[in-house]
């Protein structure tokens, strides 16, 4: 056999195996356990854990403040952070799995480790911020659409909230908003902390995500819900709750990986 062909061999059971990650099945409160393993590992760091979670929430609030003149805008971000918090998330994973190892968390380490599956991670994050930006541009085009553009309203908030009230805006908002959380959630369930933890390939992890939605429905809705309701409350606080509720969720995501994937 040709080394050439030994490579090949190599490579095509290592794709085999990624391909064939086994999928546990679990019982329905299982994201209980999640947030409870989630928050163990915010007690045993929290310097890291607040540090991560007063970055994203300094950022979103920034966004946000600068966007409060285009209602519509604050709206589409608001509602992206959902698409896009699974990437931005990462070093959570990595700290997380920092901690499960016996390792002391390090941020600097977590980095490198990132830096290390920067080429899966790419994609993936190319990925997620195609679909946050045709939500953006979406939810611009539908309020232009019920709303005139040239009227002195049309993008401050008497404008925007007039045009709340209109089923038609409500009902496209919602299905398409829907439509894409649910694609970004059974791509990304638990594909970017597999990235970070085996180094697999982009599709090999969007596939296992998807066959861990599809085999644990129940459990996954669950974890969904909790995931909104959650972000909703952290929102609600003007991200001030963010700093503790941004690591518990990304912690409790790592666990999930970890509790679904063989």
């Amino acid at each position: 056999m040709t080394m050439h062909a030994a490579r090949q061999q190599s490579s095509d059971g290592q794709s085999a195996a990624e391909t064939e990650a086994g999928i546990r099945h679990l019982p329905i409160a299982a994201p209980l356990a999640w947030l409870t393993a989630g928050w163990k590992t915010l007690i045993h760091a929290p310097g890291p854990s607040l540090l991560y979670g007063l970055v994203f929430a300094v950022l979103c609030f920034l966004v946000t403040s600068l966007s409060l003149s285009n209602p519509g805008f604050t709206t589409a971000f608001l509602t992206g952070l959902l698409l896009i918090g699974p990437f931005l998330a990462t070093g959570l994973y990595v700290a997380a799995r920092q901690y499960a190892e016996g390792e002391r968390v390090s941020i600097r380490a977590g980095l490198e480790l990132i830096w290390e599956r920067r080429d899966s991670l790419g994609m993936f994050a190319l990925f997620l911020g195609l679909v946050m930006a045709a939500w953006v541009r979406f939810s611009a085009l539908l309020f232009a659409f019920k709303v005139d553009a040239f009227a002195p309203t049309a993008y401050n908030w008497e404008g925007f909230l007039a045009g709340s009230f209109d089923p038609v805006i409500v009902g496209f908002f919602v299905l398409i908003g829907g439509i894409l959380a649910l694609v970004v959630f059974v791509t990304s369930a638990v594909a970017i902390p597999m990235i970070a933890d085996r180094d697999v390939g982009t599709i090999t992890a969007m596939a296992t995500s998807y066959r861990a939605v599809k085999q644990n429905p129940l459990a996954m809705a669950c974890w969904a819900a909790l995931i909104v309701v959650i972000t909703v409350l952290g929102i609600l606080s003007w991200f001030i709750a963010m700093v503790f509720l941004f690591p518990l969720l990304g912690y409790a995501t790592w666990y999930s990986y970890r509790h679904i994937v063989e």
